[in-house]
């Protein structure tokens, strides 16, 4: 009986471990909103249940809604209540200057060239249950200056893994 157990526990078990975890995706980038950090076509996992039980952070990367059949990936810049805005390239959120280093490459290119990673804009002060987000590749990107704060409630997931590419 104890080897009976045994055997269906290993296969209970061997089972359960090739069943796909639902509450991870797959996704891929479409377009250069993200670049550095993701290029088109880049795959990417998603962990959708993870503000389940953690709250949104400024420099998370979210997957939301946009429309009934499509979504965008950007980075959370802004939380409910902050005040955000952009003089010189500087990032200032709540009148302290934040440190954004997945900018640190493309603010040094665009120096280099005489212009600003991201033009002058606020003070804006984020609405109660959204979120201020931008694409890292600033200068093309249809974010929320353009699309304005997402609700929380549009957040599909966070992403968690740059999945290496074939």
């Amino acid at each position: 009986m104890k080897t009976l157990f045994l055997m269906l526990s290993f296969i209970f078990a061997s089972f359960t471990s090739v069943q796909p975890d639902q509450s991870k995706s797959v996704f891929i980038s479409e377009g250069e909103s993200m670049a550095p950090t993701l290029s088109s076509n880049d795959q990417f996992l998603v962990d959708k249940t993870f503000y389940d039980s953690h709250p949104i952070q400024r420099g998370d990367i979210v997957i939301f809604q946009v429309e009934k059949d499509r979504q965008h990936v950007k980075r959370v810049i802004a939380l409910p209540g902050e005040t955000l805005e952009y003089k010189g390239d500087i990032l200032y959120i709540n009148n302290k200057v934040v440190d954004e280093p997945y900018l640190a490459s493309a603010k040094n290119v665009a120096k280099k060239e005489n212009l600003y990673l991201t033009e002058d804009f606020g003070p804006i002060t984020i609405p109660g249950d959204t979120i201020f987000v931008l694409g890292d590749n600033r200068l093309n990107s249809l974010d929320s200056r353009v699309i304005g704060p997402v609700h929380v409630n549009e957040i599909l997931g966070k992403m968690t893994n740059k999945l290496p590419s074939n």
